[in-house]
């Protein structure tokens, strides 16, 4: 048996192992769930201090879920008496501010009594939406190819972030998809049509690092201590990266072989990241795909600690995107809140 022959033989058993392994990511029971929307919604997010998570219903108004009793403590739209489709939902690092968004228009809401604290409107669509610690700045990622870092306070732009398309060979500035705001409030994050993940120094608009993926990228997030950055493109990888010396730290990937050589190009290595999640002690992290998969990682080396599928809220429909998850305050529990309008909590150590 000649050398080359042996080298296929030993890929092809690995791709069989890696596609035996995905074959036996099986559906499990929750600990508890939750019906948090009727109609399903176009995003979510559960607040930094893990009481609340905030659901963004199609075609009704946003709603505040207390996690602790499972009832809704604020409904909030930006016209009372119209049923707006909130496309995009945030929170301050300290979890007294919340916003919503509805196309081009954001709201801040007070935490503390429900209240409107400012209304925002832009010229174009917004795409995405991360606060500053304290929600007085915001970064928004638009649909004119551009990401906006906005002083709420003076009501001004301070930055204005683009993607060119050198990456991609394009002569245009690129789509930027996703943004994030640093813990300390220093720094962004964007994720483009280009390929790549930038961050930024907020202030001089300096770009300071630049990772390279091989699709759009399409979900960044600095970690709560900010040390390191995740960025994922849709239907690639998820990476970690060291914000102090911009290498790899790791590729979220339960494949067994090498996703960066040639057979990691076949789509079974590959998947999409739409949420991301950091234990408490900053060990751990959980990431949610479309395939209504949840998997959680050591966050140190990206070692799979093992996936699973959410229940479906209906057979037909197979695709279930997952939106939003948190670690609870022990660490020792992830819920998940799903485009399907389900939510769930999940027992993990």
């Amino acid at each position: 048996m000649s050398f080359f022959t042996q080298n296929v033989i030993r890929t092809l058993s690995a791709a069989l192992l890696v596609l035996s392994v995905s074959a036996c990511t099986e559906e499990r029971t929750p600990t508890e769930s939750w019906k948090h929307s009727e109609n399903g919604s176009y995003a979510s997010s559960f607040s930094p201090d893990g009481r609340y998570v905030l659901v963004g219903d199609i075609d009704l108004p946003a709603k505040l879920w207390d996690l602790e009793t499972n009832k809704v403590k604020y409904t909030w739209q930006n016209t009372p008496n119209d049923s707006g489709t909130t496309t995009d939902v945030a929170f301050s690092d300290d979890s007294k501010v919340a916003a919503t968004v509805e196309s081009k228009v954001i709201v801040l809401w007070n935490m503390e009594n429900g209240e409107p604290m400012i209304r925002l409107e832009f010229p174009v669509t917004i795409k995405d939406i991360a606060l500053s610690p304290r929600g007085d700045h915001l970064l928004l990622a638009l649909q004119d190819r551009t990401a906006v870092y906005f002083d709420v306070i003076r009501n001004r732009v301070v930055q204005i972030f683009k993607h060119d398309g050198k990456a991609v060979n394009s002569p245009i500035d690129q789509l930027i998809n996703t943004v994030d705001i640093s813990p300390n409030g220093k720094y962004g994050l964007t994720g483009g049509d280009d390929h790549t993940a930038r961050m930024w120094n907020l202030e001089t608009g300096q770009q300071l690092r630049i990772w390279q993926h091989k699709n759009d990228v399409s979900f960044v997030s600095f970690d709560p201590r900010g040390g390191n950055v995740i960025s994922s493109a849709g239907n690639d990888q998820a990476r970690i990266w060291s914000v102090k010396s911009g290498k790899q730290v790791a590729v979220l990937t339960t494949s067994p072989v090498d996703v960066d050589g040639i057979w990691g190009d076949f789509p079974v290595f590959k998947t999409t990241t739409t949420a991301i999640a950091y234990s408490p002690d900053g060990k751990y992290v959980a990431t949610g795909h479309p395939n209504r998969e949840i998997c959680v990682w050591r966050a140190q080396n990206g070692q799979a600690l093992g996936c699973w599928l959410t229940p479906r809220k209906d057979a037909l429909k197979p695709g279930v995107v997952i939106q939003a998850l948190a670690f609870s305050p022990d660490g020792r529990s992830v819920y998940s809140e799903l485009g399907n309008g389900l939510a769930q909590k999940w027992r993990i150590r």
